[in-house]
């Protein structure tokens, strides 16, 4: 089920892809006085289940002082004693730099280490490493290989992890194999699975099209919290897809996992605020549509970076505050939101927010036209050809040069830059 940038997002497994080290790290309950004080006697006394789940208090200051310093020495003496959870979370207090000097190197001969001892979080963190390049060399191969090894082990996130993976391909009996990790994660009650097999049931891929499962599936993943679920039966009623159209249910959906904080349904009822509903469901209201974009843009989502810019530099459903606006522009067009580069070229045009320059102007328009879906690049490399008009044909050339350089730095020109 594909969508669209005013849409909801990929479900298939990216999310988890990008957990990072995230994962490993457990967290414990408030732990009474008492309960302290007879991990600290248990912990003395050399018993490395103690120390563990002390280092874990202290790490989160259940109970007790948060102190990163103190709880990393406690996973190392119960690492040294050969307990796998606690070499799992030291290596991500290396990663993150939490008691510890941050050292990849480090985190990663912890996780091997905690790995090889059996830990499943270890393996699942590994696979994540080596998918995402991140301290190690990015290798899908090596990555699938942990991920299998966590979930022939009952990792459910691991299950995920390989059935996404292997989801991107297009083998059928990779195809297969996928279908077959998710399921298994699925009967586990694992919801993010449940919702890309619904994907999957959608678009055919690996199976053939099943809309009644794929609502089924989302359904039961949504009945689990899973906003992605949620947002894929919002898009599902809103479009009419696999389902008859129905915007009542589609906006309650949206509000479900807008709730839980999803970027992609914050921004999508952004959407729907902006620009109302053909029934009167969400009517316009530019108030709401701000603060929607503002929420998601604040949690680092670049189109929705791209309308709060808008927004403030025009005064619309907020205060004009045209410096402010450029800022945000600024991010989600280095982000590579053609519409936020489109904008900045007129702020830089005009001098809204920000010194006239025409040069930097053209920068971003001719970025932008490059980028932007078809039904609006015409008129985008029109947009882009009239603010060159007003600089010389050599200038253009090099400015042409700069934006090749910058698809592959995804760095834009300073301010003032001529």
């Amino acid at each position: 089920m594909q969508r669209s940038t005013l849409a909801l997002g990929l479900v298939c497994g990216m999310a988890w892809l990008l957990v990072g080290d995230a994962l490993a790290a457990e967290v414990e309950r408030p732990r009474p006085r008492f309960v302290i004080q007879d991990l600290e006697t248990q912990a003395e006394s050399g018993d490395p289940e103690a120390m563990f789940r002390l280092a874990q208090a202290l790490q989160r200051g259940r109970g007790v002082k948060e102190d990163d310093v103190r709880a990393a020495e406690l996973y190392l003496r119960a690492a040294e004693k050969g307990h796998a959870a606690a070499m799992t979370n030291l290596g991500v207090m290396n990663s993150r730099g939490e008691g510890v000097a941050r050292d990849d190197g480090r985190a990663v001969a912890w996780y091997r280490k905690a790995a090889a001892a059996g830990s499943t979080k270890a393996m699942v963190m590994l696979g994540t490493r080596a998918a995402q390049g991140q301290g190690v060399a990015q290798d899908r191969d090596e990555a699938l290989a942990w991920y299998r090894e966590a979930a022939e082990a009952g990792d459910d996130t691991a299950m995920h992890l390989a059935g996404t993976t292997l989801l991107r391909s297009t083998d059928a009996g990779d195809l297969a194999e996928a279908h077959r990790w998710l399921r298994a994660a699925a009967d586990l009650g694992h919801a993010p699975s449940m919702t890309a097999l619904g994907t999957a049931c959608l678009d055919g891929k690996g199976v053939e099209r099943n809309g009644a499962e794929a609502m089924r599936l989302f359904r039961a993943a949504a009945g689990l919290g899973d906003a992605n679920a949620m947002g894929n039966l919002a898009v599902a009623y809103l479009e009419g897809l696999g389902v008859a159209e129905d915007t009542a249910e589609g906006v309650r959906w949206l509000r479900g996992a807008a709730a839980l904080g999803d970027v992609h349904a914050l921004t999508k009822f952004g959407d729907l605020h902006r620009l109302g509903t053909a029934e009167p469901v969400v009517p316009i209201d530019l108030k709401a549509a701000f603060a929607c974009y503002s929420e998601a843009a604040e949690l680092g989502f670049a189109p929705a970076m791209a309308h709060v810019g808008a927004m403030l530099v025009d005064g619309k459903g907020t205060a004009r505050d045209e410096e402010r606006g450029v800022e945000w522009l600024e991010r989600a067009a280095n982000a590579g939101v053609p519409e936020a580069m489109l904008n900045l070229a007129g702020c830089y045009r005009d001098g809204r927010g920000v010194d006239q320059n025409h040069a930097t102007a053209y920068f971003w328009a001719s970025a932008g036209a490059g980028r932007v879906a078809e039904p609006l690049r015409e008129g985008a490399e029109r947009f882009a050809s009239r603010i060159g008009e007003s600089i010389t044909f050599q200038r253009r050339l090099a400015i042409k040069k700069r934006i090749e350089e910058w698809s592959l730095a995804q760095v834009g020109p300073s301010r003032g830059e001529e």
